[in-house]
């Protein structure tokens, strides 16, 4: 169980120099990577659509869940819907809070949501006015975040036939883009990092043209074809 696996959590203090930048994402992520793959069988027992932005409502009520079947009083994290943005009027998909009033409400990591399926605008993961990489690559997302995220949700094919085409869309773009508000570089494709049953884990590194800096996302493939 993850709560056997992690020590009871405190939220580090401002002036604790001995807490990297990253602690609390990386404590997100470690939850993720343990409960993201238990979202399948879930979403099998409640299933009432296959639309992108209800099955983010399951995930997240999953992640929400999560926290409370482990008794999760160490997790001062809440998964929410559709954070607002503080310089853009675009939404992410999901965004992760620190319950505290030692801060403003702002999301600490944030992720966008796509499905590939035989009827969505696939490429959109990657590019266009709602492509997921482009937005966080624009700074339309998160642009106050360094580490963010995807889910993708693989309703038909595998997951391998997916991260070939996402990666296929990545070259694709650096070698016909000709927008010089954005940079698209050879060495921005995903990589494999992780298996976790159900899903598969990649990351990837983009430039944000705009901002001059660098934005980590963190992609969890998940299996919902059967």
């Amino acid at each position: 169980m993850l709560r056997d696996s992690l020590p009871p959590y405190q939220l580090p203090k401002s002036h604790d120099l001995s807490v990297p930048d990253n602690h609390e994402v990386e404590h997100i992520l470690l939850f993720i990577d343990k409960k993201v793959p238990e979202f399948p069988d879930y979403y099998k027992t409640i299933k009432d659509s296959d639309r992108e932005n209800r099955i983010s409502d399951f995930l997240v009520n999953h992640l929400q869940l999560c926290k409370i079947e482990n008794n999760q009083d160490y997790f001062p994290y809440d998964f929410r819907k559709n954070p607002t943005q503080e310089s853009s009027g675009k939404e992410t998909d999901i965004g992760v809070f620190v319950l505290t009033r030692d801060r403003k409400p702002s999301p600490i990591i944030e992720f966008e949501a796509k499905r590939f399926s035989e009827n969505s605008s696939n490429e959109q993961y990657v590019y266009g006015d709602r492509g997921g990489i482009e937005r966080f690559k624009r700074g339309h997302h998160s642009s106050h975040l360094k580490v963010c995220g995807m889910f993708a949700y693989v309703q038909n094919r595998t997951i391998e036939e997916w991260f070939l085409k996402v990666n296929g869309w990545l070259t694709k773009q650096f070698n016909t883009n000709t927008d010089n508000t954005i940079d698209w570089l050879e060495n921005e494709q995903l990589s494999k990092y992780a298996s976790l049953s159900t899903v598969e884990k990649y990351w990837s590194s983009h430039t944000r043209k705009t901002l001059k800096d660098e934005i980590s996302l963190w992609h969890y493939f998940i299996n919902l074809t059967t």
